[in-house]
């Protein structure tokens, strides 16, 4: 029996998500590939190691024996690969590029915790920057993978035709980087408690941190379909600026759902009326036909996939709540 560590990968996934569709969409795989594979292993082992069922598969008894042996295969292929890298004095390092939208003080001390814990032998080093330069640092060879957000679907007023688009998605740089969903990110419009005159009382300003962004660029392209014209912009550059800025009374804004329900960052925020919350992909970008081990992307994959799960949920160990979920669902928002 000769199974290769690829196909023990595609069948840990599978067995973790028990869905061949979840599975592909980890991996960056297509179903079709996952499906082969997994046919593919059944006919060397000989007997069929998951039962099919209506909302995914689950493992059968011979499928348990082998998902025993590829924990441990897999954990040794994954030392050596760490073993025959760089020494340990001079460990590899990967540079991660973060887009403001994801790059919060909470959001990097998150991800650098579970670097620490996945990427095991490798110096993970985060560079925030914005969307439209992810590209610029790739073929400048100065990160080597980026964490993103794109668009979900085509209800997005940003990915509607004769508006913004998305500067990633060109068809001069369609064919430069692949591209991994990690993670469904909500996020929701908000504006400061304390009251407000004019333009940013009535949703005419709207604060940013990255203006390629589609989580940034969605709300002043929804006011402008809304309206009759576009909103006032202002552009700071973090979360942690538009967070500030909406909580004094600037203007409105798009935030993290974690960011603007946090009790200990989002006071003095509410909902902004009559505007429905929004998700878009976390994703992450490399290059094509990088030579790192499969391993490392792997790990970093799930750690990014893990950091940004947190990113969308209201933190549950804490008492109380921020304005924003204090509130209760808005009649206009949409979860």
């Amino acid at each position: 029996m000769d199974i290769d560590a690829r196909t023990l990968r595609t069948f840990r996934e599978v067995t973790l998500t028990g869905s061949f569709t979840q599975a592909a969409r980890r991996l960056g795989y297509s179903q079709s590939s996952v499906t082969a594979q997994m046919r593919a292993l059944e006919r060397q082992v000989g007997e069929p190691v998951f039962e099919r069922l209506p909302s995914g598969v689950r493992l059968t008894r011979t499928g348990t024996v082998l998902c025993d042996y590829a924990r441990q295969i897999l954990t040794l292929v994954g030392e050596m690969e760490v073993a025959l890298r760089r020494p340990a004095a001079n460990p590899p390092r990967m540079t991660v590029g973060v887009v403001p939208a994801l790059a919060y003080g909470q959001q990097l001390a998150r991800l650098t915790h579970i670097g620490r814990r996945l990427l095991s032998g490798v110096q993970l080093a985060l560079r925030v920057m914005g969307t439209g330069e992810v590209h610029d640092a790739f073929r400048a060879g100065t990160i080597d993978g980026a964490l993103v957000l794109t668009v979900v679907d085509a209800d997005d007023p940003a990915a509607l035709p004769g508006t913004l688009t998305d500067p990633l998605r060109t068809p001069d740089r369609a064919d430069d980087l692949t591209e991994v969903r990690l993670q469904e990110v909500e996020f929701v419009p908000v504006t400061g408690v304390t009251r407000m005159r004019g333009a940013a009382a009535a949703g005419r300003q709207v604060v940013i941190a990255d203006p390629d962004c589609p989580s940034q660029r969605w709300l002043p392209e929804f006011l402008r379909l809304r309206s009759e014209g576009p909103p006032e912009i202002h552009e700071l550059g973090s979360m942690a600026g538009v967070r500030a800025a909406a909580q004094s009374g600037l203007g409105c804004a798009m935030l993290p759902m974690a960011l603007a329900c946090s009790p200990r960052e989002a006071g003095g925020l509410r909902p902004l009326p009559g505007v429905p919350r929004m998700r878009w992909n976390a994703c992450l970008l490399s290059t094509r036909g990088d030579d790192r081990p499969a391993l490392d992307w792997e790990n970093l994959a799930e750690t990014l996939r893990q950091a940004t799960a947190l990113t969308g949920a209201v933190p549950a160990d804490d008492p109380e709540d921020a304005a924003v979920s204090a509130l209760g669902p808005n009649p206009g928002l949409a979860g």
